[in-house]
């Protein structure tokens, strides 16, 4: 590596990291600002100290932006390297050493190489944290703020969820999995129809586990009820121990939450999408899309931002910076644009993934020609 290289990649490195450091800190004091109430709310009837339960409360939030800092990642991961060569960039000119490369016969977009090789090998640190690192902390990423100070997974009640075509399941209440039990289901009941949604059988139970070994359901005083149609006489309960319908605790999460599909990894996605009748098929597809082009519209991001502030001039920087600004937030907006309408196929879940792969696509087959083009247009 040439010394300029080295010199050029040292600070954007430095301007990354504090980049990356003002950035996520500007989310979280939004998001305390915002969320202030909730976050320092304190259980009543307490016997501690006002100075213990401060430092209880600091450690609390402390705790709970931490994880959430890593999903805070994935958000920004786009920007901070945008960030970062701009800053760079800005800094080689106002000094005029972009004229001294120039002095020496070194072309400005040689100047870059640097940056663009490190902001691309950056983008394995968006892959290692969304398929290893927030698959491992869902529990605490689910979190809300006024949950923050609870030690125990909140859970909620299930009022009917399509299993698949001919069954509904209804629970009194669902409990996610934690650390030292897994997922349960409370007062389980499982409807199934037939073709004309006439009910056919309702199996119950008490208390239903997850058991991630055998993927299927234990049950606890589990009982089924069969001959439920006009003509039929229904039958005794009958006990059950095992109930392998098709519904997991991820997509019952599913069910409640389409923001949980963010936090699994994607060979967990293919898993569920490979599932016969599987349940959010549109938000699995478009995570899963979505996951595969962000690292390329991260760089694209990157190439649009490089030509509007490779300048040496330094009386151009201000107007530079506002086409740096307006260009990368024309194409984040896209992305944003593109999230949304992606969730909504026009013909129906079966063009789920055609839908859903084509805009993911689009500003990256918007923007990738107009990076290049811009490039092109650098005068060195």
């Amino acid at each position: 590596m040439k010394i300029l290289d080295r010199y050029v990649l040292t600070l954007f490195l430095k301007n990354y990291l504090i980049s990356l450091a003002v950035l996520i800190g500007l989310y979280v004091i939004m998001d305390m600002v915002f969320n202030f109430d909730h976050l320092v709310s304190v259980q009543k009837n307490t016997t501690t100290t006002g100075l213990t339960t401060a430092l209880s409360v600091v450690r609390d939030v402390f705790s709970y932006y931490f994880y959430q800092s890593f999903m805070i990642f994935v958000q920004l991961s786009g920007i901070i390297p945008v960030v970062a060569a701009a800053f760079t960039l800005l800094r080689l000119s106002r000094f005029g050493e972009l004229t001294a490369f120039l002095a020496a016969g070194v072309p400005l977009l040689r100047v870059t190489v640097a940056i663009m090789c490190a902001a691309i090998l950056l983008n394995a640190l968006l892959i290692i944290d969304q398929e290893y690192v927030l698959p491992r902390m869902i529990p605490k990423l689910t979190r809300k703020h006024e949950e923050v100070h609870t030690a125990a997974v909140p859970y909620f009640p299930i009022r009917s969820m399509q299993v698949d075509q001919r069954s509904l399941l209804v629970a009194a209440r669902f409990w996610p999995a934690t650390n030292d039990r897994p997922a349960r289901l409370e007062e389980m009941d499982v409807i199934e129809r037939d073709e004309m949604l006439r009910p056919v059988s309702h199996l119950f139970a008490k208390l239903a586990e997850w058991d991630s070994e055998h993927q299927d359901w234990q049950l606890t005083d589990g009982r089924i009820v069969t001959g439920l149609l006009p003509h039929q006489q229904p039958s005794d309960e009958q006990p059950v121990a095992v109930y392998r319908g098709d519904v997991t605790p991820e997509e019952i999460a599913l069910y409640h939450s389409s923001e949980f599909v963010e936090l699994l990894s994607t060979r967990r996605i293919n898993e569920l999408i490979a599932r016969p009748k599987s349940y959010g098929a549109v938000g699995l597809y478009r995570v899963k899309h979505m996951r595969f082009t962000q690292p390329i519209m991260n760089v694209v991001l990157l190439l649009l931002a490089i030509p509007t502030v490779l300048t040496h001039d330094p009386k151009s920087l201000k107007s530079a910076a506002g086409k740096c600004l307006t260009l990368t937030g024309l194409a984040m907006g896209s992305v944003f644009l593109s999230q949304q309408i992606a969730g909504h196929p026009p013909g129906g879940a079966q063009w789920a993934n055609a839908w859903t792969a084509l805009l993911a696509w689009v500003p990256i087959f918007i923007f990738a020609p107009i990076s290049v083009w811009l490039l092109d247009r650098v005068k060195t």
